[in-house]
């Protein structure tokens, strides 16, 4: 078959149609970690993320006869097969956060301060700030700000109301920016 990587993805997906399994390798090897990272925004769990993302090579593999040939991107694509994948997840397990939680105080300035923060670490930090939010209010700022989804789309994916979701987003502003101003403050004494 030659080098995969060097084949476009509308290429892979013709091949994937005619039955070439090391056409899947090949997409499983390109957009795997991401995917996986994508369900793990949602899901909150290393290894149903892993299982939501598999269960969808496995589909794909299964399917592939009706895949589009002019699929398009299919990076986005996927992304969205797992989206919808993951929100399936919640709302089977009931997952889906009914309520709006409290919102943490603050984050402890112990775990703020640090002489060597490099951007790793401080994308680690916000990452860990949005995951002390309430399970609701993470879900919505996750699927608005990372999954670039409208109020409108989110509304309609947790059955709330767009209101709700505007509510959500507040809260989640309101507590990333208090939290980034102490982080703020407590970082810049270091430097």
């Amino acid at each position: 078959m030659g080098n995969m990587a060097a084949v476009s993805d509308k290429d892979l997906i013709i091949r994937l149609r005619a039955g070439e399994s090391a056409t899947l390798d090949e997409l499983f090897r390109r957009y795997y970690v991401d995917l996986c990272r994508t369900a793990l925004r949602f899901v909150n769990d290393e290894q149903e993320a892993e299982d939501i993302v598999q269960n969808l090579f496995i589909a794909l593999w299964e399917k592939r006869a009706g895949q589009q040939e002019a699929l398009g991107a299919v990076g986005p694509y996927l992304r969205r097969a797992v989206r919808n994948r993951s929100l399936n997840y919640l709302r089977d397990r009931k997952r889906i956060p009914v309520d709006d939680g409290d919102i943490p105080e603050t984050l402890a300035a112990k775990d703020l301060a640090d002489d060597e923060l490099n951007q790793d670490e401080l994308r680690d930090r916000i990452h860990s700030a949005i995951d002390s939010l309430p399970e609701r209010c993470r879900l919505v700022f996750v699927m608005s700000k990372l999954e670039d989804m409208t109020h409108k789309e989110i509304a309609e994916a947790l059955e709330i109301s767009p209101k709700t979701v505007e509510n959500q987003m507040t809260r989640a502003y309101r507590f990333l920016r208090e939290w980034l101003s102490l982080f703020l403050l407590i970082a810049g004494t270091f430097y």
